[in-house]
């Protein structure tokens, strides 16, 4: 029981320390949060897209650890370290739904006061307006192949073993959602957390290569 409630709280602390960084460049790159709520000679909708820009780094991260922990379970000497249950993956998995979905909302919020009518167009993927509208459709391709595999992960506790295939979407979903991050995210792509973010993405892959070479091994 010791050892768990041990492994529980290193994860639990590994977590804060990941949040540490979003919050801290969005907090620098903002500079002063609470004079956004105090101005109010700010562009329509400027307080929702900083809001939006917070959840979505945290969202990332939160993600980024679902991911990591996922692929953990497959390393016997990283699933001792990383050890999780369905319950806290399930948890974490919840929460990390509900920042992308803030993200989602908070962004559509401001760009409906920025423009004056509401922009549910944004919802919809479409990659026929240029980069930086092809950009935001990367991440609303990735928004509902999030719900897509959530859907299947629940279906799956049920015992339908048919989408457990559909749930393993999760490294496309990663890949959306970083390359949305990476092209249009203004936290994301520059300074120290642009090498946090890339650093991340190589942690993924790594470990996703290791995950397949040892079921290639394995088998053989």
């Amino acid at each position: 029981m010791s050892a768990m409630i041990s492994t529980a709280r290193r994860r639990n602390l590994a977590l804060l320390a990941l949040c540490c960084a979003p919050v801290t460049v969005w907090t620098l790159s903002v500079n002063d949060p609470m004079a956004y709520v105090r101005w109010d000679g700010l562009p329509p909708g400027q307080q929702w897209y900083l809001a939006a820009k917070l959840a979505g780094l945290l969202a990332f991260c939160l993600f980024w650890a679902q991911c990591v922990i996922a692929l953990a379970r497959h390393v016997p000497r990283l699933s001792t370290w990383l050890a999780s249950d369905l319950r806290w993956h399930r948890n974490l998995g919840i929460v990390t739904a509900l920042l992308l979905l803030a993200h989602v909302v908070l962004f559509v919020v401001a760009a409906s006061l920025r423009t004056g009518h509401v922009a549910w167009d944004l919802l919809l993927p479409d990659f026929t307006h240029g980069y930086y509208r092809s950009s935001v459709a990367l991440g609303a391709a990735a928004f509902w192949l999030v719900c897509l595999t959530i859907f299947a992960g629940w279906r799956t506790m049920r015992g339908g073993r048919r989408w457990k295939l559909i749930h393993l979407l999760w490294p496309i979903v990663f890949g959306l959602v970083f390359w949305h991050a990476f092209a249009i995210g203004t936290e994301s792509r520059y300074g120290a957390m642009r090498y946090v973010v890339l650093g991340l993405v190589v942690v993924v892959c790594l470990m996703g290569a290791l995950r397949a070479w040892r079921a290639v091994r394995s088998r053989t």
